[in-house]
């Protein structure tokens, strides 16, 4: 009996040493399952989602001659995979160590779960052994001490109470036994089937229930629920980096700005519509090569950039403006990568090149009006001169017939000469200006009639004017001498006649008023030069070049601009604007 309780001791012990041996196979087997979720070893998907649907099936079997059968189907797999000659889909032996470890922790897991049902059935052996001897040893105490059987029975009584709490106690410990290893391993199928679960992408999947004290099992559920906030920390992160791509991506394709990117050997990465645009390009150049893209643009020299196998010369920021034919500016800008890759960004500079030349071109006639007045004062002091001189040389009796028409020719001269230089004043925006309210339709609608006989019979005038224009402050006898210059000009453009339109509006804090004749037009050359003093294109039979230059005196000295708008054989309107401030 001794030897009988000495073996159940011992099997007990077998048990529960196979029972802790069961947990950390399990927990090998979800450590690799881990590693077979979150790795990303196996190239080729399909293989790679094949694979992972064998081990994880592998790690809830629960018969070795099943998962020998897994065993079969996963070598044959992996083996075929590794014998491909491909570079990029073979299989490493490093790359099957984690399916190898669920494989092994599995067998060693069902194993160890065959010792314990072994266990738990020598047990049941051994108990039924203590039993038989239990009950042998009382028969044999009864024939023995058969003179003494109160003192017998009493002692087989006391011995039958020992056996069957020994018994009951050899049962309690099996079942407690038998109980913790099927609690664990619950525990350790409900981890493993949710780390399946995190590693097809479920978000609702929560941490197992497990009411155990196992430490082991204890740490891999803290471990599950660090892992789920690891992945659901990553899917936010993820989501949030979506809507950034997509929000640079529509940036990218909406800017106002041309962009694309090059590599180091001059092939498209990517661009957006702008800038194929601004080429004059259509949407099948998004697979040309730089220096193919950048033909149209004649002032980009192609050495610069990059072509297979040439890496250019492009070292620093280049900038260059390319005019197109419908008189676009483009400005494209080329700059290198710290891998060796072209930036090039495009950008429509039209209206900027424009007020720049009009800036440029308002600085030169603003020098060109200060030195026509400067011209004009000192000629007016040196003729204050000369007419002052004649008079007292014509208060002087004893001249004959030729020398009084000699001094007669140099008072005209010089007369002549006052003229010119209050009409270089006027040029130079410093005549006389006598500034008052003026009600510009009725100065307009009064000088219709003017206008008619001075632009001759061939051109008919119209006006175009606003129900209610403000009232400006300007001076009217200068504004009528402007407006039958521009007048003069729109009908010397039109030889063949035509109808010149001159139209007033309000535009917020401005008056314009315009002259539009449908004439033979300037070019850019000519518009560039109109305002400048002495400036002409009708040669010897022409006018002195000063009509324009007195409008744009005294457009300036009145605060306001002047501007041309005009093509050859479009036709000009010279627009001017005052402000309509009166304070």
């Amino acid at each position: 009996m001794v030897e009988l309780l000495d073996l159940i001791r011992t099997q007990t012990l077998v048990l529960a040493r196979d029972a802790d041996a069961a947990q950390n196979h399990k927990a090998e087997a979800a450590a690799a399952l881990g590693e077979v979720a979150t790795g990303k070893g196996i190239v080729d998907q399909d293989l790679r989602r094949q694979v992972n649907g064998i081990v994880q099936a592998a790690s809830t079997s629960d018969s070795l001659f099943q998962l020998g059968e897994l065993r079969r189907r996963y070598v044959a797999d992996t083996t075929a995979a590794q014998g491909r000659t491909e570079p990029g889909l073979r299989i490493s032996p490093a790359e099957l160590q984690p399916y190898e470890r669920v494989f092994e922790a599995q067998t060693r897991y069902l194993l160890n779960m065959f010792a314990i049902r072994a266990a738990v059935a020598k047990l049941h052996a051994v108990s039924r052994d203590l039993s038989h001897a239990t009950e042998t040893q009382s028969d044999a105490v009864a024939r023995q001490l058969n003179d003494d059987l109160l003192s017998t029975s009493d002692a087989l009584s006391r011995l039958l109470v020992t056996v069957a709490l020994a018994f009951l106690l050899v049962l309690v410990m099996a079942i407690f036994s038998i109980r913790s290893v099927m609690r664990v391993s619950r525990g350790i199928v409900a981890l493993s089937n949710g780390m399946n679960a995190l590693a097809k992408g479920e978000n609702d999947v929560g941490p197992p229930a497990y009411r155990g004290n196992e430490t082991e099992l204890v740490r891999l559920l803290d471990a599950f629920r660090a892992f789920k906030d690891s992945v659901d920390r990553v899917s936010r992160l993820r989501r949030t980096a979506e809507a950034a791509a997509r929000t640079i991506r529509s940036t990218f394709r909406n800017m106002n700005e041309g962009i694309a990117l090059f590599d180091r050997m001059g092939r498209p990465i990517t661009m957006n519509r702008r800038i194929i645009e601004l080429f004059g390009h259509s949407g099948s150049a998004r697979k040309l090569p730089l220096r193919r893209f950048v033909e149209p643009v004649p002032e980009i020299d192609p050495a610069l950039l990059p072509s297979d196998p040439e890496r250019g010369t492009l070292l620093e920021r280049a900038v260059a403006r390319h005019r197109t034919g419908d008189q676009r500016v483009i400005e494209i800008s080329m700059s290198r990568q710290p891998e060796g890759g072209i930036v090039l960004l495009a950008r429509d500079v039209t209206l900027m090149d424009r007020q720049e030349a009009e800036a440029a071109k308002v600085q030169r006639l603003d020098g060109i009006m200060r030195m026509t007045h400067q011209v004009s004062h000192e000629v007016g002091n040196m003729i204050g001169i000369i007419t002052g001189s004649l008079g007292l040389l014509e208060r002087e009796t004893g001249f004959n017939d030729r020398q009084k028409r000699n001094i007669a020719r140099i008072r005209k001269a010089a007369e002549r000469g006052r003229s010119l230089a209050g009409s270089m004043l006027s040029i130079g925006s410093q005549q006389p200006f006598y500034p008052s309210p003026v009600d510009v339709a009725s100065l307009l609608r009064g000088m219709a009639d003017i206008l008619e006989i001075a632009v001759g019979t061939k051109c008919r005038i119209k006006l175009e004017l606003d129900a209610r224009l403000p009232v400006v402050s300007l001076d009217a006898a200068l504004l009528e001498q402007s407006v039958l210059n521009l007048c003069l000009n729109a009908s010397a453009a039109m030889p063949m006649g035509g109808v010149i339109v001159i139209g007033a509006t309000a535009d917020q804090d401005a008056l314009l008023i315009s002259v539009t004749d449908s004439g033979i037009g300037m070019s850019p050359e000519v518009i560039d030069k109109a305002f400048e003093p002495y400036f002409t294109t009708r040669g010897a039979h022409g006018g002195a070049g000063l009509g324009l230059a007195m409008v744009y005196g005294f457009v300036r000295q009145s605060g306001g601009e002047a501007s041309i708008d005009s093509s050859p054989g479009q036709g000009t309107t010279v627009k001017l604007s005052f402000p309509t401030d009166l304070r």
